[in-house]
């Protein structure tokens, strides 16, 4: 009992941790490569090149909506970071089981 509670208490310590380095240094405008095609497909809802990579665009509009007061671009790079961190806690959790 204990010792999940140990896991859950680091997992969300990594979480926070890399969520607080990610999300002040994510770009406010259109960073480079594929980026600004992958924007795009998002706010038009349309198919970006091959695969398309349709789990993206559908959350990256979400992103979007949710956050509306924003450009659409840093919305969805706060997505990204968020998802980044949330990646860092399931390795820390996946470490500690």
């Amino acid at each position: 009992m204990m010792e999940e509670r140990g896991t859950w208490t680091l997992t969300g310590l990594t979480v926070a941790a890399v969520a607080a380095l990610y999300l002040p240094c994510v770009q406010r405008t259109v960073p480079g490569g594929d980026s600004g095609e992958l924007i795009t497909t998002a706010c038009e809802l349309g198919v970006a090149h091959p695969p398309g990579y349709p789990i993206f665009t559908l959350m990256s509009r979400l992103a979007m909506v949710l956050l509306p007061s924003l450009s659409p671009a840093h919305s969805v790079n706060l997505m990204c970071g968020l998802l980044g961190a949330l990646a860092s806690g399931a390795l820390c959790f996946t470490v500690c089981k």
